[in-house]
């Protein structure tokens, strides 16, 4: 019987890529969902500006003589902020990613009859309850087993 009550060393993962399907699968959501958002603000960012400058010509022509630079900024900086949001979804979908892997490996150890398994995960990961509920449910069902052996 494995010792429960010792923790078990903690461990880095060196790798981003995971689970590659899922994760590249949950970053392109969050991409599209934000080039989604900033593609809306800029056609009402356009249409407020059009309406400006059919209302006020003369008040509004400087800005729009300027547009062109303007807008070469606003994309030089939509991109950056979209390589921003790049990145920070490969760092969540490595915290879902990550805890999906431990548990399928210790679902497998656990498919082979190794009852002493349990699942550990990094501090910040997701899914801390469900790995908690997981091995309560293991502690259960090994210490059922082992009643039973005794019977």
């Amino acid at each position: 019987m494995a010792d429960i009550s010792k923790p078990r060393a903690q461990f880095q993962r060196r790798t981003i890529f995971i689970k590659k399907n899922l994760q590249l699968r949950y970053m392109l959501l969050i991409v599209l969902s934000v080039l989604c958002g900033l593609t809306i603000m800029t056609l009402e960012l356009t249409a407020t500006l059009n309406e400006l400058f059919d209302t006020y010509p003369v008040l509004v022509q400087p800005l729009y003589d300027q547009f062109g630079p303007i807008a070469a900024q606003f994309f030089y900086k939509i991109a950056i902020y979209v390589l921003f949001v790049i990145i920070i979804s490969a760092v969540l979908s490595h915290k879902m990613a990550g805890p999906i892997y431990r548990f399928e490996q210790t679902f497998r150890q656990v498919a082979k009859g190794d009852y002493s398994q349990r699942v550990h995960l990094r501090k910040g990961d997701q899914f801390i309850e469900l790995q908690d509920e997981f091995n309560k449910m293991m502690d259960h069902i090994q210490a059922d087993m082992e009643q039973k052996k005794q019977d």
